[in-house]
């Protein structure tokens, strides 16, 4: 067993901490528990169910659908956060975040899936 400088059996680390009136607890750090699963399934259903009754609503209930898109749109959000908690990944996190802002204006109706991709080709030919 090595830790930085000091080398041997785990019960010769300890003896030389005590030996120096130091404690070893305060050197070690527990990893830190990664997030458990669930914490990505239940935002990705709230998503899921959210997006599916959003489409389906209809035109007469306009109220329904503005909360029906901002509450998918906060489940992405916290889809999202429990991304970048678990994966210390910034870029997923925001990926998802304008993914689920994405689908749930199409889900509005807002937007139509041809103009996403018309948009992106646009794009794409004038950044080369």
């Amino acid at each position: 067993m090595k830790i930085g400088p000091v080398e041997g059996t785990p019960e010769e680390v300890n003896n030389f901490f005590q030996n120096n009136g130091l404690n070893p607890l305060e050197y070690f750090e527990k990893p830190e528990t990664s997030l458990q699963t669930r914490w990505l399934i239940i935002p990705s259903a709230f998503f899921v169910a959210l997006f599916i009754l959003l489409a389906f609503v209809g035109d007469n209930y306009s109220k329904t659908k503005i909360v029906l898109f901002l509450s998918g749109f906060a489940s992405s959000v916290w889809l999202a956060v429990c991304v970048h908690i678990r994966f210390k990944t910034a870029w997923g996190a925001g990926a998802i975040i304008l993914a689920g802002l994405l689908i749930m204006l199409v889900a509005l109706g807002v937007v139509k899936p041809e103009q996403l991709t018309e948009y992106y080709q646009n794009e794409k030919s004038h950044n080369k």
